[in-house]
């Protein structure tokens, strides 16, 4: 059976992007790249939607700015023509405290000419930003829930 070239190539975009390696990160991503990452913008101003491959290398920037080490462990990679879908563990040494956080996320990509042309990202964010704060906030969060949803 032949591998599917595009898995390679997600592969590679991976391996350049988690090292810091933004030219061939960039290598790997059309010039029309349209990305996005579903998150909420009021605290990821940096994720949604962007456009063009010249974001591949402020998205590894920001998070090089934010965390002394990334580490990306591939879970999960299936890829199918022009189709590549990953899940991913991320591993985040946060700078101003030293704390590791964990972060799953799903990955989808469409290639054009070998080149990632469609990028959408998915994670969990409440989880997220509980590590990032370093709280607990299921219960105060589904208490305020509950509230609403009684009104």
């Amino acid at each position: 059976m032949v591998e599917n070239p595009h898995r390679q190539s997600v592969l590679n975009f991976l391996d350049a992007f988690y090292s810091g390696d933004i030219e061939a990160a960039t290598e790997y991503c059309d010039e029309e790249l349209d990305s996005v990452t579903h998150a909420p913008i009021d605290l990821f101003p940096h994720l949604g939607q962007k456009y063009g491959r010249a974001w591949v290398g402020e998205a590894i920037r920001t998070q090089q700015a934010r965390y002394s080490s990334r580490k990306c462990e591939v879970k999960f990679i299936a890829a199918e023509g022009d189709k590549v879908a990953t899940m991913q563990l991320l591993s985040l040494r946060k700078r101003n405290d030293d704390r590791m956080v964990l972060l799953e996320t799903a990955e989808f990509f469409t290639m054009r000419g070998g080149r990632i042309f469609i990028h959408r990202s998915f994670f969990d964010t409440f989880d997220f930003v509980q590590q990032l704060l370093g709280q607990d906030l299921t219960d105060s969060f589904a208490a305020s829930v509950r509230d609403t949803m009684q009104r």
